[in-house]
């Protein structure tokens, strides 16, 4: 009888994720479908589950009609581009933090995040302002001077909290070896710290690849735009062209599922485990 109702509490708790799962990703699935169907597939008044014919029209007409191709390269720069630079600042940012001391130390986490929390919209016109007095306006470095913004505090602050758990012993180890504080932030630190480092990065370059706000307030040059705007400027009037949407829609899905896929499982593996011998 035991046996009996943990298995039928099994099956109920197994059916609701998996209509959950089906919520999560049958939009993914539509997404990846339409983008190979033809205009009358689309369109038609009972959808099918399938295309009845594959169609490449969709992802060919991204690159030649709505110059995907630009906008595509324009993103990896700017995503890359803030991601290292967020993570150098964020680990030294956050290894002084912790080590070094000097007064009010103590409250700069709070200050970090506090600094995140605030709404972008309110620093739309004086980063505005800055951008183009500096020349940058209209650029996709002024996007790179701009993300940052965004991306360093919560690296920052998510490097403290890691680094704030990290075992004393080994650095003391380290300088008693002679290590200076560089080459034991460098070579026992980060390698260690790689999961968190890793998961710190996938975001940076995330919320840089799918950023639109401050793109379409900077950015109004084709030639200059990201992916976000490119996806933004296949809607003209009341026609949306569904099947090159999707398609570009899948194609900026690419990059973060093979960056997530890839890095996996440096994110949920314990590299420090072991790392301190009693």
């Amino acid at each position: 009888m035991k046996q009996r109702k943990k298995l039928n509490r099994l099956v109920f708790w197994y059916a609701i994720v998996a209509v959950l799962l089906l919520f999560a990703l049958f939009p993914i699935y539509w997404m990846f479908i339409t983008s190979f169907k033809t205009f009358q597939d689309i369109y038609l008044i009972f959808p099918k589950l399938w295309p009845g014919k594959i169609e490449w029209k969709n992802y060919l007409e991204i690159f030649t009609r709505y110059n995907y191709g630009i906008a595509l390269k324009n993103s990896i720069k700017v995503s890359l581009g803030v991601s290292i630079l967020s993570i150098l600042s964020a680990i030294f940012s956050a290894y002084c933090v912790i080590r070094l001391k000097f007064r009010g130390r103590k409250s700069i986490p709070q200050f970090v995040l506090f600094s995140y929390l605030i709404p972008r919209t309110i620093l739309f016109i004086p980063v505005y302002i800055l951008v183009y007095r500096l020349g940058l306006g209209n650029t996709t470095w002024g996007l790179l001077l701009v993300y940052p913004t965004i991306t360093i505090p919560y690296a920052t602050w998510v490097l403290i909290t890691y680094f704030q758990s990290f075992p004393f012993d080994i650095e003391e180890a380290a300088w008693v070896d002679g290590a200076s504080r560089l080459q034991t932030l460098f070579r026992i630190i980060l390698p260690i710290s790689l999961p968190s480092v890793i998961a710190t990065f996938i975001f940076s370059f995330t919320l840089c690849w799918s950023e639109y706000i401050y793109a379409l307030v900077m950015i109004n040059t084709k030639a200059q735009k990201t992916i976000t705007l490119a996806l933004s400027d296949m809607l003209v009037a009341d026609i949306i062209p569904w099947g090159p949407l999707m398609a570009g829609a899948v194609v900026a899905a690419l990059p973060a599922m093979i960056i997530y896929t890839l890095a996996s499982r440096y994110i949920v593996s314990g590299l420090s485990l072991g790392a301190v011998k009693e």
